[in-house]
């Protein structure tokens, strides 16, 4: 049995996200822990990021008859699919934090996407979700809103230890998914056209994957690549720093997880 945290913010109650969970749990049950956090506006930019960690927005807004209709929802839909559950409710000014440190004893995050980019209002929106990301200590799942269970998996590795380990995880987490077709993409940068320690990385992703195939294409090239797949999930290692920032133009990931295009599997070490 695996552990995994579905967070809702605020009023916001993402079918996507329970929807992953729902189908998680049909294929091995799960403990699913429901996190309501408050609905958070970043307009005032009363916040720090960096190494002293994250700062008290200006604002918290707090719906409690909203959000306590969508705990007794959640609650409904797990009796109803069976599903074994925890509620945590936290609409104190630390309650990020503090998803982040449950994150160390969970085996993966689920996150709907749409709210979060419904909620900052940036120029640059990728950069709050992407330092959440950074912290979190298990997976995390971004799943948008409405797609269909996937059926290709895209394993975006750019040699970097990051990418190698968000490619272990997916096949311990998703043994299902590892059956499906797999493509693992090197995006190949001016400074290194070969890719790196492909030896070992076929001795490791031949061992997991079943139907697998090893794709180099310039990086120009991706997102045309990433259109043409149908049903896919796209497995990454650190969210734009490292091994995402190297594959993809800086908002390449967030632009298409924007669109409600596909869940994007994330995973750093």
């Amino acid at each position: 049995m695996r552990k995994v945290i579905v967070a809702f913010d605020g009023t916001h109650y993402s079918n996507g996200a329970f929807g992953l969970a729902k189908r998680l749990n049909e294929s091995e049950k799960i403990l699913l822990v429901g996190a309501f956090l408050p609905e958070l506006d970043f307009s005032g930019l009363g916040y720090v990021f960096g190494g002293g960690g994250l700062y008290v927005p200006l604002q918290i807004e707090i719906d409690e008859d909203k959000v306590d209709e969508n705990i007794q929802r959640f609650e409904d839909e797990c009796v109803r699919n069976n599903i074994e559950f925890r509620i945590h409710k936290d609409h104190s000014p630390y309650a990020i934090s503090k998803l982040q440190k449950e994150s160390r004893f969970a085996d993966l995050m689920i996150l709907g996407s749409q709210k979060f980019y419904e909620n900052l209002r940036l120029e640059v929106p990728n950069e709050y979700l992407r330092d959440i990301l950074h912290d979190t200590e298990c997976p995390v799942i971004v799943a948008p809103e409405k797609f269909d269970y996937p059926e290709n998996v895209i394993l975006a590795y750019d040699g970097t230890r990051s990418s190698v380990f968000a490619i272990k995880m997916f096949s311990y987490l998703f043994s299902d998914l590892c059956d499906c077709s797999t493509t693992l993409v090197y995006a190949t940068p001016k400074h290194q056209p070969e890719m790196p320690d492909e030896d070992y990385m076929k001795e490791l992703a031949c061992r997991h994957f079943r139907d697998l195939t090893f794709l180099q294409l310039e990086q120009q090239e991706m997102s045309v690549f990433l259109q043409e797949i149908s049903k896919p999930m796209l497995v990454t290692g650190a969210f734009g720093r490292s091994g995402l920032s190297n594959l993809f133009k800086r908002s390449f990931c967030t632009s298409y997880m924007s669109e409600y295009r596909y869940p994007v599997f994330i995973a750093h070490k």
